[in-house]
């Protein structure tokens, strides 16, 4: 049986109960005294209970939804909703110091203080690596909710509410892009996917891809750069852009962090380079985007999606307003490992259970978990995620439950055989193997949650607009400001480029500055310790003074 690292803190608090400055009262374990504060507004705690004679490990965050320092940010595998798989923890490591849109502005960072695994992906119902249903990241709407299956998840909102949905609708008159200056407002079909033969219209957002992979040569692509991320914001509210460049039947368009590509096939596409070639449409004019989400009309609860800042899919929503709603799954009613977001008016809750594990961790039921939440947590709503053999939770980088029991099975308990996953009333095959990483000991998933700390914009002031730079070192053109985002293309020593205004430049994210600039006719982002004259940014606070960290 592997040790594993919450094993490893729990022996030093025994051991050295005084040492750390920042930890809260350590009375005793399970005591409401006993959280420690792993970030600010954040805070940490193992409970070890007994259900019917079943030992049990529940790992639990929860964050103080009053604290405006805090916010729940989703993750997205290898950062593209088109097809990729990671780990919990490198997704953490992926958005740790990259800027955000919290507080209604770019340029914050994120400080990424607890992970856990998110929704389904994969087949048999999306690409492999791709979420099952919709997801909202950064204030992106980045892929639409599934309208028939189960619940819609867990989303958090700009102004700190959170809520769990259900079954949703979008409606076509309420999902356009209108373009002024024609005065034409084409439907959205659909939202970062590969086309299939009855979308004539997609947008595409920076979470899909570097480009828009559009091998199927769509009639018009545009780019749009925009004010602000595609928050849900509904007709005839809208988010503004700017047309920066036209494609015609020419795709794969690169997809810079604060653009859009607009893609149309067919009679749309036909539509838009009529209006192209009419000058009716042209660079430089303004496109306005709306987006809705309603509650579908049998939905007893209306929620407003709008300003939804972070959202992923969810299994099936168990406790509602503190009451138990008995999910439609057989998999509820025996003991397994789970990942749970609950949440009050005061917290919002990160649940892990880890079970396989005999006479150490043997799982919990739904029922059982309900009960726990409601008495002890205080919880009055929560949502299961993907659970089973990717229940995972990270606190400031490291694992804090038993993964390896989880996954491979092999610590002594099997579990009833698991063939299908049931959402709603609807009963869906089980989603294929997850990949296991022996490095890291955690599985390859397709999206997850953080909590994070919001730390502040900073900015350097070393060039100016329209500035010329040279490169002093080997590095990358980005799409945007930090290493999160991919390389357009390698900049050499010696390169000669132009600064371009933008609103953001100087901005630092992922431990550097970063510049947006043209070299040889290509536009993107360049940290400025590559360029002559420029300098790193200090060095960030000492996480390490925040527990449970392990050496």
């Amino acid at each position: 049986m592997r040790l594993r690292n919450a094993t490893l803190l729990f022996i030093i608090f025994l051991l050295f109960p005084f040492t750390s400055i920042h930890a809260a009262s350590l009375a005793g374990p399970e005591s409401p005294d006993a959280w420690t504060v792993v970030g600010q507004g954040i805070e940490y705690q193992k409970f070890h209970r007994t259900f019917h004679g079943r030992p049990v490990n529940i790992f639990i965050t929860r964050m103080d939804r009053n604290d405006q320092s805090t916010a729940i940010e989703s993750s997205i595998a290898q950062g593209r909703l088109s097809g990729g798989t990671e780990t919990i923890g490198g997704m953490a490591t992926r958005y740790d110091q990259a800027i955000n849109y919290w507080g209604r502005m770019w340029g914050n960072r994120n400080r990424v203080v607890v992970a856990i695994n998110g929704y389904f992906f994969g087949n048999p119902d999306e690409p492999p690596g791709v979420p099952w249903s919709g997801q909202v990241q950064s204030g992106w709407y980045a892929k639409r909710y599934t309208e028939t299956r189960g619940d819609a998840g867990f989303a958090w909102t700009l102004e700190r509410d959170a809520f769990i949905g259900k079954c949703v609708h979008h409606r076509a008159e309420k999902n356009d892009i209108y373009f002024l200056s024609a005065g034409y407002d084409p439907n959205i079909d659909a939202i970062n996917i590969a086309r299939a033969d009855d979308e004539k219209l997609i947008l595409y957002t920076p979470q899909y891809d570097a480009t828009t992979k559009t091998g199927d040569t769509p009639r018009a692509e545009i780019l749009v750069e925009l004010s602000r991320p595609t928050l849900l914001i509904s007709d005839p509210s809208y988010v503004r852009g700017i047309i920066r460049a036209i494609r015609k039947n020419d795709g794969s368009t690169p997809i810079p962090f604060d653009h859009v590509v607009i893609a149309a096939w067919g009679s749309v596409g036909d539509d838009l380079v009529s209006r192209i070639n009419q000058d009716d449409i042209q660079v430089g004019d303004e496109v306005r985007i709306s987006q809705e989400i309603t509650d579908c009309i049998t939905e007893p609860v209306k929620h407003d999606w709008s300003g939804v800042y972070a959202g992923i899919g969810g299994d099936y929503h168990f406790l509602r307003g503190g009451d138990y709603y008995a999910p439609n799954n057989n998999d509820a009613t025996w003991p397994n490992s789970r990942t749970i977001v609950a949440y009050n008016s005061a917290y919002v809750f990160f649940i892990v259970v880890d079970a396989f594990d005999p006479n150490v961790s043997e799982g919990i039921t739904i029922p059982e978990l309900t009960s726990f939440l409601r008495d002890t947590l205080g919880a009055t709503d929560a949502v299961s995620l993907d659970s089973g053999t990717s229940s995972t939770m990270v606190v400031n980088g490291q694992v804090m439950n038993n993964t390896y029991c989880n996954y491979t099975r092999k610590c002594g308990m099997q579990g009833p055989v698991e063939t299908v996953q049931s959402t709603g009333n609807n009963q869906l095959p089980k989603e294929p193997a997850i990949v296991w990483s022996e490095t890291d000991d955690q599985a390859y998933v397709g999206n997850g949650l953080m909590m994070v700390v919001v730390e502040p914009s900073s900015y350097s002031g070393s060039f100016f607009n329209g500035q010329a730079l040279t490169v002093t070192q080997q590095t990358s053109l980005r799409l945007g400001p930090g290493s999160n985002y991919a390389t357009l293309v390698t900049l050499n020593s010696g390169e000669q480029g132009t600064v371009l205004a933008h609103s953001l430049n100087g901005v630092r994210a992922k431990g550097s500055y970063w510049w947006k600039a043209t070299f040889g006719g290509t536009q993107g982002w360049v940290k400025e310790e590559s360029l002559r004259g420029g300098q790193l940014p200090p060095p960030t606070g000492n996480i390490k003074l925040y527990l449970p960290i392990v050496e």
